[in-house]
């Protein structure tokens, strides 16, 4: 099936005094299940409603992402991840204090899936006027196709997902940006970083230490 890739400027959501009517459009869209790119602080993310198999199914085969590593969730505030079970220890609680909303993801423990969950709390303006309407994390993973350098390039990456995701959200090219910094959390507090991007992995450290 053909998809016809809608490319909506940022600015064009609060245009005309129509922000309201064009969130409501946009987050019907995603409420029946639309994949698409939208940025963020750091990069550009393909995205979808998280509690929806199909949509992750749709993101694995754009991206060519065939591993079984979970996605990262991302949202607006915390409480839009009360219904998975999390378990913020210690060490966790300081980092999200410390950092949210930001660029450190989190993966913690969960009663429902023994490899936790990758959360993070966005307070990019597209994100946060979306969760004035969207009630559920969003699926977040770069908007690249796996094993393929990103390119922080709106043209590029429309031109790679035409087709394939049901809408861009276009902000134009973002600063240049690390990827999130990602810090597991184990059972026994203890931390380790997979992943050094934005926020040092001393600056992690330093906080579970305090």
């Amino acid at each position: 099936m053909t998809i016809l890739t809608e490319r909506i400027s940022l600015a064009s959501l609060a245009h005309s005094g129509k922000s309201a009517e064009n969130l409501d459009k946009l987050v019907g869209r995603i409420n029946q299940g639309a994949v698409f790119v939208y940025p963020t602080e750091t990069i550009y993310g393909i995205g979808g409603r998280a509690d929806s198999e199909d949509v992750e199914k749709r993101i694995r085969s754009i991206k060519g992402r065939h591993k079984v590593s979970p996605l990262i969730l991302i949202a607006a505030d915390v409480k839009h991840f009360n219904s998975l079970g999390l378990r913020f220890t210690r060490s966790a609680r300081l980092l999200a204090e410390k950092f949210w909303p930001g660029n450190l993801t989190l993966i913690v423990q969960s009663t429902r899936t023994r490899d936790g969950v990758g959360i993070r709390i966005s307070d990019h303006p597209f994100i946060t006027a979306l969760y004035t309407r969207l009630d559920v994390p969003l699926f977040s993973t770069s908007a690249n196709i796996s094993d393929t350098p990103y390119a922080n390039d709106p043209d590029a990456i429309f031109n790679t997902f035409r087709g394939k995701v049901d809408f861009m959200i276009d902000a134009g090219v973002l600063p240049e940006s690390m990827p999130s910094t990602v810090a597991r959390i184990a059972e026994d507090d203890t931390v380790e970083i997979l992943r050094e991007g934005v926020v040092p992995a001393e600056r992690v450290m330093q906080t579970v230490r305090q």
